[in-house]
């Protein structure tokens, strides 16, 4: 296993242990946010505890064993933190675990990022039997990444025309999560879905990490679907069921796509060397 891979995902382990537990256990330290933030807030927690850390880890594992599906669950998991964590460190309001976040949201970023450098793309879709299911899995982020979009972008455009802040703004100075949505979800599932429509190689990685992120991410916003009713925030019905639906959705979807791979044969196959060496330099 690179060394890289393996000591930047257990820091990130390590500190996002330390940032959920805290949020759950620790009076106070979502004081400043408001009710229905500390609630979201701590049901990402909870998610991120006891279904993001362990699969992190457990993608850890199966890269040691040469898994091509280990190493994408682990690209979709990180990319899953790197969302997480810049949600916590752009949104959420100052408070003790600051520079936790900020750490997780840096390591998250540049790991990430590291990975996408060392992918073998040409592998991986040859690993991926080409059929119906990947053409699903295409369809179904562009689907997904588009109404998300369309959804936030409505309640922005309602806003401008009434001159009335958007709910979603509660006290806060603007919209971090909505900004991300459109600005970095949606084009990453419409560029991701599209190239694996057309049968390209970067498509395949590409759709292989967004469905491990959207289904993790999916969970946790019905997480904080469910603290928020228990501390009395009533969310808005339309939206609880889009995500309850697009979350089953991407589940069974990313199960059947990931029963389609097969390990490529040769050790570490997945992985490019010419760009593991470039990414070592810098």
């Amino acid at each position: 296993m690179d060394k890289k891979i393996y000591i930047n995902s257990i820091f990130i382990a390590v500190l996002a242990g330390i940032a959920t537990l805290s949020g759950l256990f620790w009076k106070g330290l979502y004081k400043h946010d408001t009710i229905s933030m500390a609630a979201q807030a701590m049901g990402q927690d909870l998610i991120t505890l006891i279904i993001g850390i362990p699969i992190l880890l457990g993608s850890l594992y199966l890269i040691q064993k040469n898994s091509l599906r280990g190493y994408l669950i682990w690209m979709g998991t990180i990319f899953y933190f790197l969302y997480t964590y810049a949600s916590m460190a752009f949104l959420a309001s100052y408070n003790q675990l600051f520079l936790v976040y900020v750490a997780l949201f840096s390591l998250s970023l540049y790991t990430f990022v590291y990975g996408l450098l060392s992918l073998n793309v040409k592998t991986i879709k040859e690993s991926i039997t080409p059929g119906k299911t990947s053409k699903i899995a295409g369809v179904f982020l562009i689907f997904s990444g588009a109404m998300l979009a369309l959804m936030w972008i409505k309640m922005i455009v309602d806003s401008l025309l009434t001159g009335i802040a958007p709910a979603a703004l509660e006290s806060y100075t603007t919209l971090v999560i909505q900004a991300l949505d459109i600005g970095v979800v949606f084009p990453a599932t419409l560029i991701g879905g599209l190239l694996i429509l057309k049968g390209k190689e970067w498509g395949y990685a590409l759709v292989s990490i967004l469905l491990i992120k959207a289904s993790l991410l999916g969970t946790a916003i019905i997480s904080m679907i469910f603290f928020m009713t228990q501390n009395g925030v009533s969310p808005a019905i339309g939206q609880a069921i889009f995500f309850a639906i697009i979350t089953a959705a991407g589940i069974l979807i990313s199960i059947a796509f990931y029963s389609k791979i097969k390990e490529p044969s040769n050790k570490n196959g997945y992985m490019e060397s010419g760009n593991r060496v470039a990414a070592t330099e810098l």
